[in-house]
């Protein structure tokens, strides 16, 4: 047809570099004086196409092994020359890399790997000194199993039967979190927690029990835009689906400490409304909680 072809001379060299919470992946490969980076090599892999456009105008025939090895790095957002992770696929980029003598990992990212490496087992913890009740033993599991995630940047559904604490458990969390940056010296950091009417009022019940330290903001109902300056002075901040959708841009403009979503199957369908306005929050952390037992289909 005309065209020039030209084979790959090196194979992809790749380099992660850390972000706030995220991860770079950067790299690339060359075919002969023809460099081309990493996200520009995925798109090609993504397409299943078996060559990619050069600058020169020539074509680089992208080996078999590589539409198999690279596939699973299209998991990631291109961001101009690099692909970018988030921190919850640490995981996920050492499974991908582990094979590779050609990676460099920042000391960031390697700290964060070996400490991956070194977990053993999730470890019960006590709940803080602030909280009033006294935890099961299947609940002081849950609080490690929390810390864990927290640990490693994870998200997490606690789903159980009805009746069993998460909502004790989930106090007790935010409870050590307010005692922590007290503790610290820092400023409170709010953490959303987004409920159906019908469970609001226990909520607030269970908080004043169990964490009566906790500054408590119910955000629902009337009179929203005369309390929004309080969300800042916060520790848990409670507002209910149906306020989340009418208030979706102004809770997206908040930096939560957590968002956790409780009877998160109400947002299932991911078309709903509800469900693209659980999308917008910004959380450090993620937690889902469900008395309804998981299903086998989650989109």
């Amino acid at each position: 047809d005309g065209r020039r072809y030209r084979l790959a001379t090196t194979t992809p060299a790749f380099e992660l570099r850390s972000g706030v919470d995220w991860f770079e992946l950067r790299g690339g490969a060359a075919f002969d004086d023809q460099q081309v980076p990493l996200p520009v090599l995925l798109d090609a892999i993504r397409r299943q196409q078996t060559t990619v456009a050069l600058g020169d105008g020539t074509s680089g025939i992208l080996p078999e092994a590589w539409l198999k090895d690279f596939a699973a790095f299209a998991l990631g957002e291109d961001e101009g020359d690099h692909v970018r992770f988030q921190r919850s696929q640490v995981a996920l980029l050492d499974a991908m890399l582990a094979a590779r003598p050609d990676v460099s990992w920042d000391e960031q990212a390697t700290a964060l790997r070996d400490r991956l490496h070194a977990f053993d087992a999730i470890t019960p913890i006590d709940p803080p000194p602030g909280f009033t009740g006294t935890l099961r033993d299947y609940q002081r599991e849950a609080l490690g199993w929390m810390g864990f995630l927290r640990e490693f940047g994870f998200g997490g559904c606690l789903a159980d039967d009805m009746g069993l604490g998460k909502t004790v458990v989930v106090l007790a969390l935010l409870e050590s979190r307010r005692l922590e940056r007290e503790q610290a010296g820092q400023t409170r950091l709010p953490s959303l927690v987004v409920v159906p009417r019908s469970v609001l009022f226990n909520w607030q019940q269970e908080a004043a029990r169990f964490a009566p330290n906790l500054r408590v903001l119910d955000f629902s109902g009337t009179g929203r835009n005369e309390r929004q300056h309080l969300i800042a002075e916060s520790d848990l901040v409670l507002v209910t689906y149906g306020t989340l959708r009418r208030d979706a841009a102004a809770l997206a403009d908040v930096g939560f400490d957590y968002v956790i979503l409780d009877e998160a199957q109400t947002i299932k369908n991911a078309h709903t409304a509800g469900a693209k306005a659980a999308r917008l929050l910004r959380g450090a952390h993620r937690l889902a909680l469900s008395g309804t037992p998981v299903e086998n289909r989650v989109a």
